[in-house]
């Protein structure tokens, strides 16, 4: 008896062609390489500006794909998972934008190669949180203050040819001119008030370090977020402000606080500020976020993350 032919698996990828420093045409073509090498087949995306990306997946999902992958930075994962909440398909990540601090803190591989082969074998799955912020849908974080500022003041051509170092450069100059707004922050009902120079919302982490992120017990799966408020005055107040964070793992200091939300927050400052999600500027506060728990299905590799605390979390 001659065994049934299996179904050719479908892949429906997403490509951000101004992601990073990475040339599209070039990439389009190794990924359908590489997917076809191990027998499925692909179709393709490339995003545009003003799109309803999240629609477009959810419709390529109704139409009957088995892997949704995205290929590009942290806003185009987040744009793209946006229209995979509870979805039955799992998503793959091809890490090509500029800091990429999701895929590292998934440990996802940045080859486009190794990538794909991590999808179309062997693997584990994550249920991983996302947020919810007006009409959109967000992965890794929201910042209010010293991060949105350092965001608003690098321009597209400078990430294209300097990569990470131009965020960098950007972050050396707002170190010397900390700013501290009034805020008032609603954590699942209860309201905190003071003032601060940046309000940090981790969901998948801060800058994808996995150690820094498990001094702080922030996990991609815990059916939370963390907000991190950060109350230096100026430049003299961060050796000690990240010795008690990150060292002493106080969740409560006066440089420093971390709340937790497991359902909503609520922040507003004064004067309003900018704010950004996973990297790009999505407006300015007052900002509410939602907390969708575990809602989301991505490829990770079969080995967890390793993690070092520097030592238990005094509270």
């Amino acid at each position: 008896m001659i065994p049934a032919a299996q179904p050719v698996k479908t892949a429906f990828v997403v490509i951000n062609p101004v992601a990073g420093i990475v040339n599209a045409a070039l990439l389009q073509r190794n990924i359908e390489s590489r997917f076809k090498h191990k027998g499925w087949q692909t179709r393709f995306h490339l995003t545009a500006a003003g799109e309803d990306l999240k629609t477009i997946v959810q419709q390529q999902i109704l139409s009957g794909v088995d892997l949704v992958v995205a290929a590009g930075g942290d806003g185009t994962v987040a744009a793209v998972a946006a229209g995979m909440v509870h979805a039955p398909v799992p998503l793959g990540i091809i890490p090509t934008g500029t800091w990429n601090a999701i895929a590292r803190n998934l440990m996802i591989p940045f080859s486009s190669t190794r990538a794909v082969n991590l999808m179309t074998g062997r693997h584990r799955i994550k249920q991983l949180d996302l947020m919810a912020i007006g009409e959109t849908v967000h992965a890794m974080n929201l910042g209010i203050g010293f991060s949105s500022m350092m965001i608003e003041n690098t321009a597209r051509a400078e990430k294209r040819k300097f990569g990470s170092l131009a965020y960098f450069s950007q972050g050396f100059k707002q170190i010397f001119g900390l700013q501290q707004r009034r805020y008032m922050i609603e954590v699942d009902g209860k309201r905190y008030r003071g003032r601060a120079a940046e309000i940090f919302v981790a969901n998948y982490g801060m800058v994808g370090l996995n150690v820094l992120e498990a001094s702080l017990d922030i996990k991609p799966d815990d059916g939370k977020v963390d907000v991190l408020i950060l109350r230096a005055r100026n430049l003299f107040d961060l050796p000690g402000m990240f010795w008690q964070m990150f060292v002493q793992r106080k969740r409560r200091t006066p440089k420093y606080r971390q709340l937790s939300a497991a359902e909503s927050l609520f922040i507003r400052t004064n004067p309003p500020a900018a704010v950004q999600a996973d990297g790009e500027l999505i407006g300015k506060t007052p900002v509410t976020v939602q907390v969708l728990p575990r809602c989301v299905k991505v490829i990770v590799p079969l080995e967890p993350p390793l993690s070092f605390p520097l030592q238990p979390r005094r509270v």
